[in-house]
């Protein structure tokens, strides 16, 4: 069942971006409301979406309130504001700036608040989470611009970044609907050359990106159950707390020692510091960490897949840094 809402909030939060992003080039005749019912008819999604208002400028600007994903009469998820600016979409370029405030399970908790990884840090009443996504793609310049973040308030806050080159290839790929469908039912029948078929994936190219994460609870709440649940204290050896934590230190410095000694990140532009920053992230002692991709002249998925299992190797492509 839980993986089913999944399914149902993913969908619809696409679903409502996908209305938006079609609907605005109507909006300075006043048939916004128009367009987005008729692309949910055509999507067969019209009973799954629902909203109270929706505001739009013939600039390329809009805001729905209070979306409703599900029926009305047993929602599975609700989002407080969508915001969309900055729109583009014509042949040469497509570009976006969507905001969602506030989305939550018809209990009032975060969508995210049943995955397995909040699950795992023992805390699933957290507030609506929030999303921003801004994506430009230049057709003639054959490049694109990603950049989402994330605030889930009493977990983690992240952003992540790409800067991509020859994805011309992959754009008309995912834009062939019937296309794709076909190769899906040629790679279950074992028909056809699957690596000729994804070719234009494969030559993209990532040229630059980062990721950074931000604790708002979720590690401490992780290092306090790990403390209680695997480290057991000596009765008689003074407070236990504080033998739980003194043991917890010490675990982490030999583990911090060891990646440095056996160079377990040597991926990593420079392996001692990735350690560093890793175990530092992890016991608590810094909030922040922060992923740098710095290739020379850019790395295609294929020279990524090219490594294998060997995952150093593939980093090292990247020249990456990791820092708090």
């Amino acid at each position: 069942m839980i993986n089913q809402k999944k399914g149902l909030i993913a969908g619809g939060v696409v679903v409502v971006l996908g209305c938006a992003w079609w609907g605005l080039g109507a909006y300075a005749a006043g048939k916004a409301e128009d367009e987005l019912v008729a692309l949910l008819d055509k999507t067969g999604q019209r009973d799954m979406v629902h909203w109270k208002s929706i505001s739009a400028s013939p600039f390329g600007s809009a805001k729905l309130k209070e979306v409703t994903i599900g029926s009305l009469a047993a929602p599975v998820a609700s989002i407080q504001t969508v915001k969309i600016s900055g729109l583009r979409n014509t042949r040469d370029r497509q570009s976006g700036d969507v905001t969602i405030e506030g989305a939550a399970l018809p209990n009032g908790n975060s969508v995210l608040s049943q995955t397995d990884l909040i699950r795992q840090a023992g805390k699933t009443d957290l507030p609506p989470a929030n999303l921003r996504m801004r994506w430009d793609y230049q057709r003639d310049d054959d490049n694109a611009e990603i950049a989402l973040s994330l605030e889930q308030p009493e977990a983690l806050n992240a952003e992540l970044s790409l800067a991509l080159e020859r994805v011309n290839g992959a754009v008309a790929l995912a834009e062939d609907g019937a296309g794709l469908g076909a190769l899906g039912v040629m790679g279950m029948m074992g028909m056809g050359r699957m690596d000729r078929a994804l070719a234009p994936l494969a030559q993209m190219r990532v040229t630059a990106g980062s990721l950074s994460l931000k604790d708002d609870g979720y590690v401490k709440r992780s290092i306090e159950l790990y403390k209680r649940y695997n480290i057991t204290a000596v009765p008689g050896d003074g407070n236990p707390d504080k033998q739980r934590a003194k043991q917890f230190d010490r675990l982490v410095d030999d583990t911090k020692k060891q990646c440095i000694q056996k160079k377990a990140l040597s991926g990593f532009k420079d392996n001692e510091d990735a350690c560093e920053a890793v175990a530092n992230f992890a016991s608590g002692e810094d909030s922040t960490i922060t992923l740098t991709l710095n290739p020379r002249n850019g790395v295609s998925v294929a020279e990524m897949l090219a490594g294998g299992p060997n995952y150093n190797a593939a980093l090292a492509l990247f020249s990456p840094s990791l820092k708090n």
